[in-house]
């Protein structure tokens, strides 16, 4: 108890409490309290005294009741124990009658119970000697009636006997007889063994009846795993058959059905027979068998109709559950891998599938835009938006076949959620993203060889370059992003290796070369060719006075400025414009100038040398080509000296054309200055105009 409480108790102005003082406490109240409030104390404690009492009165009366029910409870129940005590007394004494008129009954049938006991043993005996003497008749009608487990199950119960009791003449004959007719059972036993129409049942079933019939074990299991090989060799056959005819589900139904519940059959009970704990010859018989099922199903997924991503997953998560439950019986390792190997395998094979429709519906893309482009030409075609079209089709597809391989990872296959599937499917998958790209870049490089080249448009070629640019540099990123992401979500927690990508970036980086150059060797060639005819095929020493530019400058101009229209849509420019006066300075040079000492210290130009990916880049390396067949073809040709000046009016107007386009301006000038100075020095009147009246010329013509 607490102080507190203990200080309550002890007070005596406590009404409540054990020490209270009745007299201290009305002293206390009439020195504390007015006349009001000692009425009221009194109202109070009237009240509660009153209601104590009812409340004791109460408790009197509820206890009375409980007393009074206790005794009447009590005399009861001695009234009860007492009848209870007459009934024990009256079965105590039947008990005794029974038990005495029990000892009587024995006694006095004692001796009947002796001769029912011999007779029923006599009867046994009776019924055995019967079944003996029935045995022949019963084996030839079970053998006749196909019931070949009943007359096994009677020979082995009644051959102790015989053995016993087989030198009495009485029992010679019956044991003679059963011998023959057993004999006789071996020989359909084994006739069963080696028919083909024998199904997997039957046959284990024929092996274990002659087992029990004493066969030597080691020639039954040769017996039973060849006609079990036999058997199954036939519906290897059918199965063979079905490969070009059914689809898949088809076909994994009538395996399942088929082989693999019959090569099931055959294992469990050759276990069930033998028991052979070793599994001697088991392991090597079913991983021959399902070697064999393994290469027609992986002939039966490469069958176009099979290439569907639902009815694909559904054949191969039956066949797979089915060798599951094989391998489990056949505790075979290599069974087990095999499976393994089959599921990877049909993976591989879905995503070449996939990257092979890809390439094809790329191809004929491809064919439409080449067809587009043909038609409309490079002033009406967009080639940035032709360039966008293509790339987002192929992003599409690659991202539409990585989640179509993300199927394999559904729940609720039984090999979805499994580490190494998660792996085979991101194998998979980047086999889509990489051999995608490559073939991609292989096929650009075909269409850019210089031989092919002039069967395509120019803008094409432009077109796949920048396409193969903008995948090394985004393209390949983003997907092995998108992977990663899809592979998260199909299997959590799986660690998947980020792949190399390195060969797919060097193979689209060389096939964005192969097409650029093959864009400016084609530009070039031909502008350079139309320059060729036109200075080989015309007579220069009879050349009339200059009126102006001929007009195959104008359509090199117009090529050139065609092939740059095209550039400057899909690449940067990175060139700066010249001011007018440095174009005109090489034209007002003395001949002295063009000489061949000073061509020996002036600066190489490399004519084939790889083409930059930019617009500038692309112009220049185009121009090389065709001034430099100019230059070679002014070489071999003698002028006189209007056919010299016409030359220089020629020169004068690619100068100005070209210069426009924003080509290099030395370049430019160097490859002119040197056609000029060829036809200056094979000229047999070396005289040229003066640069006004060149300007004036061709602003006239």
């Amino acid at each position: 108890m607490s102080e507190p409480e203990k200080q309550n108790n002890e007070n005596p102005l406590d009404i409540d409490g054990s020490s209270f003082n009745s007299e201290m406490y009305l002293e206390c109240l009439m020195k504390c309290a007015s006349l009001r409030q000692v009425m009221d104390k009194e109202a109070e404690v009237i009240t509660q005294s009153q209601s104590l009492q009812s409340e004791m009165q109460t408790l009197v009366y509820e206890n009375y009741n409980k007393f009074i029910s206790a005794t009447e409870t009590v005399r009861k129940m001695r009234s009860d124990f007492q009848i209870m005590q007459e009934e024990m007394n009256k079965l105590s004494e039947n008990i005794n009658k029974i038990t005495t008129f029990s000892s009587n009954i024995s006694e006095s049938l004692k001796d009947s119970g002796n001769n029912v006991n011999r007779l029923c043993s006599t009867r046994q005996l009776l019924d055995k000697l019967q079944f003996l003497f029935l045995l022949p008749t019963q084996l030839n009608k079970a053998i006749q009636e196909g019931r070949y487990t009943d007359a096994v199950h009677d020979y082995t119960h009644a051959q102790k006997v015989l053995q016993k009791y087989g030198d009495q003449p009485s029992f010679q004959s019956i044991q003679t007889e059963c011998s023959d007719i057993i004999y006789g059972l071996k020989k359909s036993l084994r006739e069963r063994l080696l028919s083909p129409e024998t199904t997997a049942s039957e046959l284990a079933e024929s092996v274990g009846l002659l087992r029990q019939l004493q066969e030597s074990d080691s020639s039954l299991k040769d017996i039973f795993l060849s006609c079990a090989e036999s058997r199954l060799e036939q519906h290897l056959n059918l199965l063979a058959s079905m490969v070009d005819t059914s689809d898949i589900l088809e076909w994994v139904e009538k395996c399942n059905g088929l082989i693999l519940a019959d090569l099931g059959i055959v294992i469990s009970c050759y276990h069930d027979i033998f028991q052979d704990s070793e599994r001697i010859g088991i392991p090597e018989f079913a991983d021959k068998v399902m070697t064999q099922v393994f290469d027609l199903f992986e002939a039966v997924i490469r069958r176009p109709e099979n290439v569907g991503t639902e009815i694909l997953i559904r054949g191969l998560d039956k066949f797979f559950r089915k060798f599951q439950a094989l391998s489990e019986i056949i505790c075979s390792d290599g069974a087990s891998n095999k499976a393994l190997f089959v599921v990877t395998q049909c993976i591989k094979h879905k995503a070449t599938m996939q990257h092979q429709i890809i390439q094809v519906q790329f191809k004929e893309n491809l064919m439409k835009v080449r067809q587009s482009l043909a038609s409309k030409g490079t002033e009406n075609a967009d080639l940035k938006d032709i360039l966008n079209a293509l790339q987002v089709y192929l992003m599409q597809k690659i991202q539409a076949s990585l989640l179509d391989l993300m199927a394999f990872l559904q729940n609720n296959l039984s090999f979805g959620l499994k580490p190494w599937c998660a792996n085979a499917v991101a194998d998979g998958c980047w086999i889509v993203v990489s051999e995608t790209l490559i073939n991609i870049s292989d096929m650009i490089k075909k269409l850019s060889v210089i031989q092919t080249s002039n069967n395509i448009p120019f803008e094409l070629l432009l077109i796949l370059a920048k396409l193969c640019l903008e995948m090394q540099e985004n393209g390949v990123t983003i997907l092995q992003n998108h992977l990663t992401k899809l592979l998260e979500e199909a299997a959590p927690g799986l660690s998947v290796e980020k792949k190399d990508a390195n060969t797919v970036m060097v193979n689209l980086s060389t096939a964005a070369q192969s097409a650029l150059d093959s864009e400016v060797v084609f530009i070039g060639q031909t502008a350079a060719q139309m320059l060729r005819v036109s200075v080989l095929a015309r007579d220069w020493l009879r050349a009339p006075e200059p009126r102006g530019p001929r007009a195959v400058c104008r359509r090199v101009v117009e090529t050139l400025a065609s092939a740059d229209s095209a550039a400057s849509q899909l690449f940067p420019t990175s060139f700066k414009p010249s001011s007018d006066s440095s174009r005109r300075t090489i034209w007002s040079r003395a001949p002295s100038s063009f000489s061949p000492i000073n061509r020996l210290f002036s600066e190489r130009i490399e004519v084939f040398s790889p083409a930059g990916a930019d617009r500038a880049a692309l112009s220049n390396g185009a121009l090389k080509v065709a001034l430099k067949a100019l230059v070679e073809c002014v070489r071999l040709r003698t002028f006189s000296r209007h056919g010299l000046q016409q030359l220089q009016v020629d020169v004068h107007f690619l100068q100005q054309r070209l210069s426009c386009m924003g080509n290099d301006e030395r370049l430019l000038n160097a490859l002119l200055e040197d056609a000029l100075s060829s036809a200056q020095l094979r000229c047999v009147d070396p005289q040229l105009m003066e640069p006004s009246i060149v300007d004036i010329i061709c602003e006239r013509g």
